[in-house]
């Protein structure tokens, strides 16, 4: 799509032209008196003004750039207006202008290095200011081709949509409402709670998951309707343009209520009477389908703040910034289980029971492609009703499901395209995984900001920018996490199956993207699909997307699959993930092959990917997956040459010699060996994140401390200033202690040990930690008793313990205070759980794996004294099975942010 295009070559001109930060050998760095270009580039420069160009490279980079905002900004205007035809061809214009100016701006940049290695760059410089002449007119050309489209519409005038509050959301007359209980029981517990004077809930999911119907089966409740003296359902139009209708139609709804004499200067006429009528008695009002949070601001003054008053939205984003000051609850609706999601199903077919065995071989494939969605599940089932070949009407409805979804497209579009560009584009990448997978968050984010797709901000690091991106996502109910990781941050997020198929067809539409069905080429070479789009994804899915077949360089390749037989150019890949080693042994590469490569991913190392790191100057993250039960590998120093190295990932099998260059910008390495934990390699790693320290094979101990009778010695940690997450692993029988108990770095959140040896003088000292979030400790306490130090580990929230030989915990309750998951696992020995833990106001769940029969008593003994005490939201888990309060609704963990 344009958007996607416009982005991508925007990211690529600041990446080599416009950041402050010179890049050597690649990227281009600009001074703003045009003095010379940095690093190595610097002599494109001198040649351009050798020659004297009509303007100089910094000119035509800036000029071009401008031009590009401004078609960005037009062309968004365009689409959230509906476009039509003609701005439908422009678009598509812009597209393949921007996708042919990257390749071509990033194929002289890629020349010119190759020139200028063989001493003739003068040609090649000459032809890049060209390409950015050329790119920058025929921008010049679109925005006056937009220009003119803005100047019709204006001619015309905006259209006079008529709003309306009469019409009501869909939802499924005349069946009963499945599942829910804890839904319903959660938001009538807020409905009739006093204490407070006017309160709003927001029922807040993704589209089709029930919000309507779950606010219409409370709003007609007849509790509800007693309690409430004056009751009203307004129905928001998707585009909310016009405030004074919507205010008529909700005046209208309560026409027939006797005023009360108010005056309240603030308010127009119109308000007034709505609030004068409502005035007179407890009220319920009902906003169905609030789709813009901006449209509270003009309604809500309306609404008299009487005692237990209340006002029920639904809505796919609640922004709680526009509620401040005004009580609120906030309700996350969930897909439906299993069980439920088959009673739908059920209830839907017809009120005969003899229907549903009918189904059966069917169910586990109906549940799988529905995914928990009430709209989708209602759908097949009145489809499949009125069929009589059941298994061949399935066939057909499963294929339009893969390929069409059964949501609202233009509402999908709309939704889109209110996103910021950078997360416009982020949400349409999600179309390069499989669908219904579970991705790490942590890669996902690597990949945005090696695509280019993350704004650069002042002072704040890419990665933490682009996690706001992904939060954005999260709270439109657009993306969903899967799981959350023990440092209350989101481990893996999925996209539910309809949203993937949105994105798959905007992408594929935009010829951005090309999903290769693995199934249908078995053993067969995919070339044909290697120049036909931007992101090339390959992964087995039941039926084939449309595949825009055209001449468009590819810039990301995933694999999903072992080895597919593909060739593609490797000139201007940006992305290569999950790649499978014969894929390169095919390939003949070259010195300008890897020019603009920033993301690598691999299933274990081969023999010459040294040299495709080593001679890439925008490496940004390299993963090497392999964690097999074998000797340790030695990788290569030549690793550390690519100098914008963030992020280095070695599965346990490898290990790799410390950089002898400083490596300002890097993040994370894992896993090296204790060899290297020395001051020295600290100080290469200012601003090093995350650090996993790894001890596997004898050979490895020996080079280490000469003989395994001698304990390992780590020190030197509190070097790392700025570290954040530590993993110490030990994997062998060895002891391996820590020499200086106050090692520790001061700002570390998360702190992992495993097989070492510790004191209770080191646990005294951890627990002082004052950003301590995570604590696992995996047999790295050998003691029978471990007292914990009064006022110790002040904000720990995950605590797992791992102690055979543990039998007294002793902590009391300024142990642990804020503490809301404990972990206790093959603790055989240990008597009991500390009281304090009961007590908590901030547990949420304990779990418990191969631990005394005592223990787990204690545990339960604490879910019964919760609930008995009407302490909400307590879990336990024990060895696999998990108890909870039944009684009361499960919410997601909340994590207080760091101070």
């Amino acid at each position: 799509m344009a958007i996607v295009a416009l982005t991508s070559l925007m990211s690529t001109l600041e990446l080599e032209f416009l950041q402050s930060t010179p890049r050597p050998r690649s990227r281009v760095s600009l001074d703003e008196d045009e003095s010379g270009l940095m690093g190595c580039l610097r002599g494109l420069m001198c040649c351009l003004l050798k020659h004297k160009p009509s303007v100089s490279l910094y000119g035509q980079v800036e000029t071009l750039h401008e031009k590009l905002c401004s078609l960005q900004t037009f062309l968004r205007k365009f689409k959230r207006r509906g476009g039509g035809a003609k701005i439908n061809d422009l678009e598509i214009k812009i597209r393949d202008f921007a996708l042919k100016a990257e390749d071509h701006i990033e194929i002289q940049i890629s020349n010119y290095l190759v020139a200028k290695d063989g001493g003739h760059p003068q040609n090649a410089s000459e032809e890049l200011h060209q390409t950015l002449r050329e790119a920058a007119q025929n921008a010049a050309e679109l925005l006056e081709m937009l220009n003119e489209e803005d100047d019709e519409v204006k001619m015309v005038g905006p259209e006079n949509v008529m709003l309306s509050g009469s019409s009501q959301s869909q939802c499924f007359e005349g069946r009963i409402m499945v599942g829910r209980h804890r839904d319903r029981t959660s938001i009538n517990r807020f409905l009739f709670e006093k204490g407070y004077r006017r309160g709003v809930i927001a029922i807040v999911g993704m589209m089709g998951i029930g919000k309507t119907c779950l606010a219409r089966s409370i709003y007609n409740h007849p509790s509800v309707a007693s309690h409430f003296q004056v009751r009203t359902w307004i129905t928001l139009p998707q585009e909310y343009q016009h405030v004074n209708q919507t205010l008529r139609d909700l005046l209208s709804s309560i026409s027939g209520v006797e005023p009360v004499a108010t005056y309240i200067p603030s308010l127009s006429p119109l308000q007034l009477k709505i609030y004068q009528r409502l005035g007179s008695g407890r009220y319920l009002i009902v906003l169905d389908n609030l789709w813009d949070n901006s449209a509270w601001q003009h309604i809500e003054r309306c609404f008299p703040r009487g005692d237990r008053n209340r006002i029920l939205i639904t809505t796919t984003h609640f922004n709680e910034k526009s509620y401040a000051g005004i009580k609120f609850f906030k309700h996350n609706m969930v897909f439906l289980d299993p069980k439920e999601s088959w009673d739908l199903f059920c209830n839907i077919l017809s009120p005969k029971e003899s229907m549903a065995p009918k189904f059966e071989k069917i169910r586990s494939e109906v549940l799988e492609k529905c995914e928990g969605l009430p709209q989708l599940i209602v759908e097949v089932a009145k489809r499949l009703s009125k069929c009589n070949n059941i298994q061949q009407e399935w066939k057909k409805i499963e294929k339009e499901v893969e390929l069409l979804g059964v949501l609202d497209r233009s509402v999908l579009a709309r939704i889109y395209n209110q996103l910021s560009k950078y997360v416009n584009v982020c949400f349409l990448y999600f179309g390069v995984f499989p669908k219904r997978s579970e991705i790490s968050v942590k890669t996902l984010i690597r990949l945005w900001v090696a695509e280019g797709f993350v704004e650069l901000l002042e002072h704040k690091e890419l990665e933490n920018v682009a996690y706001e991106y992904l939060k954005v996502l999260v709270d439109r109910n657009l993306v969903f996490i899967s799981r959350w990781s023990s440092n209350g941050k989101i481990k893996t997020c999925k996209m539910h199956g309809s949203l993937h198929t949105f994105c798959v067809g905007e992408a594929q539409k935009g010829g951005i993207l090309c999903a290769v069905n693995i199934m249908q080429f078995p053993g067969v070479s995919l070339n044909a699909f290697a120049n036909s789009c931007r992101w090339l994804s390959l992964y087995t899915h039941s039926f084939d997307y449309y595949v825009l077949f055209d001449t468009i360089n590819s810039r990301s390749i995933f694999f999903f699959n072992e080895n597919p037989e593909i060739s593609v150019p490797l000139k201007l890949l940006r992305v290569l993930a999950s790649v499978p080693p014969p894929f390169f042994r095919r390939m003949q590469m070259h010195f300008g092959d890897f020019i603009f490569l920033r993301y690598i991913s691999v299933a274990q190392w081969f023999e010459g990917l040294d040299y495709i790191v080593s001679i890439n100057s925008n490496l940004q993250t390299l993963v090497v997956s392999g964690n097999e039960p074998q000797a340790t590998v030695r990788l290569p120093s030549k690793i550390w040459e690519s100098p914008q190295l963030r992020h280095l990932e070695l599965g346990n099998s490898y290990t790799v010699d410390p950089p002898s260059v400083d490596k300002k910008n890097f993040q994370t390495l894992s896993w090296v060996s204790p060899t290297y934990c020395q001051k020295e390699m600290y100080n290469k790693l200012p601003k090093l994140k995350a650090l996993k320290i790894f001890l596997k094979d004898e050979l490895e101990l020996n080079c280490t401390c000469g003989s395994s009778s001698n304990p390992i010695i780590l020190d030197n940690l509190d070097y790392l200033e700025g570290l954040e997450k530590l993993t110490i692993s030990v994997s062998i029988d060895c002891t391996v202690t820590l020499q200086n108990q106050s090692m520790f770095p001061f700002q570390l959140k998360e702190l992992r040990l495993s097989g070492l040896n510790l004191s209770e003088g080191h646990l005294t000292v951890i627990g002082m930690l004052p950003q301590l979030y995570v604590l696992k400790l995996e047999n790295s306490f050998h003691g029978k008793v471990w007292e914990v130090s009064e006022g110790g580990f002040r904000r720990l929230r995950f605590l797992l313990l791992e102690a055979k030989n543990l039998e007294q915990l002793k902590a009391n309750t300024y142990s642990f205070p804020y503490l809301q998951h404990l972990g206790l696992r093959f603790c055989y020995c240990l008597e009991k759980i500390p009281q304090c833990f009961a007590y908590s106001s901030f547990l949420r769940s304990i779990e418990l794996k191969q631990c005394s029969p005592s223990v787990v008593a204690a545990a339960k003994q604490i879910l019964e004294g919760r609930y008995r005490i009407r302490r909400r939201n307590f879990k336990i888990k024990i060895d696999g099975s998990e108890y909870e309060e039944s009684q009361y609704p499960q919410v997601e963990m909340t994590w207080p942010r760091s101070q």
